[in-house]
């Protein structure tokens, strides 16, 4: 089969890395993929790309101009060859380009988030409901998001495939292996000491100062890897404290969880299944995470512990948790794996094309 993803962003966060895994993994699986638009990984992974000339990805800076731009984008939809599955992931993508796209074939969404409040989700509740009308699945990264959309898209349409990794490349590593990447990856002062990290966009809405706090409190030292716009305000919050390291965005993920000692999580109230949990929980990581954030029912199943202050991550608490170093590989490897992902992502498209 042929599977067109229509997806415009500049910014490597969670839905990216999805778009580009399911790329990858379809074309490894014999199909024929291309991206109209740009993904951030897409074309490393030497995936096909080609134009499409839309707009920025919508946020709340750019959605009313992205409202006013509907009309033209629709046209552009001219320049996307025939295809037997369309996907789409991103809501300026499913409201305006979904009602053109299905007249030639099926199409596809996923939802990876909690549906978003305020103005701008009611703003766009209307457009979603009246877009999902022609829209042949959508697929949900968890049940918490099935339910959200249910009075909107119908149960007969949502389908919830949980997200996933790629559990060989968060292997937990050996004593020696984590020494030599300790050595390699950390700040000197970091090397003998507990060290907490946390891999993320960096978005006010995830509220990473409580990582900060939740680190300091316990006498850990934290690794801060990724990017965002409130990068500026977290390392004004650190000024001063040698215990705090800022990585950037970084493409040694993997081995920069394998020189750590545990992982601390926050996610903003509109995310799904966190990915990064996964993913330190392959890498034989303990999680911390934060009590009414998205994620948190898989902390009891990848090994951890849910706090609801960072006051609470006590420096007792922390050297406990090292005891649980391990403890989430198999839920992962079992639950999350990359294989049955893509195989019910296969059986998805083949429903759609009977």
């Amino acid at each position: 089969m042929t599977v067109a993803m229509v997806s415009v962003s500049d910014t490597a966060g969670g839905a990216e890395a999805h778009t580009v895994a399911l790329g990858h993994g379809m074309r490894k699986r014999g199909h024929d993929v291309v991206l109209y638009g740009q993904c951030p990984g897409w074309e490393e992974r030497g995936l096909a790309r080609r134009e499409i000339g839309l707009g920025p990805k919508w946020s709340r800076k750019t959605m009313a101009a992205g409202l006013l731009r509907v009309p033209l984008e629709r046209h552009r939809t001219q320049v996307v060859a025939d295809a037997s599955i369309y996907y789409l992931q991103f809501k300026r993508e499913q409201i305006a380009l979904t009602t053109p796209l299905s007249r030639r074939a099926p199409v596809v969404w996923t939802e990876h988030g909690r549906w978003m409040g305020g103005p701008a989700g009611r703003l766009l509740l209307a457009g979603y409901a009246r877009a999902a009308e022609h829209v042949a699945r959508v697929v949900c990264v968890g049940e918490a998001v099935a339910r959200d959309l249910e009075p909107v898209v119908g149960r007969d349409k949502l389908v919830v495939v949980p997200n996933s990794i790629d559990t060989q490349r968060y292997a937990a590593p050996s004593a020696e292996m984590r020494a030599t990447w300790r050595e390699r990856l950390l700040p000197r002062h970091f090397q003998d000491r507990r060290v907490a990290i946390l891999a993320s966009r960096l978005h006010g809405a995830k509220r990473h100062d409580r990582a900060i706090a939740a680190a300091l409190a316990s006498g850990s030292a934290l690794v801060i890897v990724g990017e965002g716009p409130d990068r500026e305000r977290l390392e004004r919050l650190s000024a001063g404290s040698a215990d705090v390291h800022f990585t950037g965005h970084r493409d040694d993920v993997p081995d920069l969880l394998a020189a750590s000692d545990l992982y601390l999580y926050c996610g903003a109230e509109t995310d799904g299944t966190p990915t990064c949990v996964l993913e330190a929980a392959a890498a034989g990581l303990p999680i911390v995470a934060f009590d009414g954030d998205p994620g948190t029912e898989l902390v009891p199943h990848c090994g951890g512990l849910v706090i609801s202050d960072p006051s609470e991550l006590t420096p007792d608490r922390a050297t406990g948790l090292l005891e649980l170093r391990g403890s989430g590989l198999s839920y992962v490897e079992q639950r999350h794996g990359r294989e049955a992902w893509l195989d019910a992502y296969e059986q998805i498209f083949g429903e759609c094309l009977r």
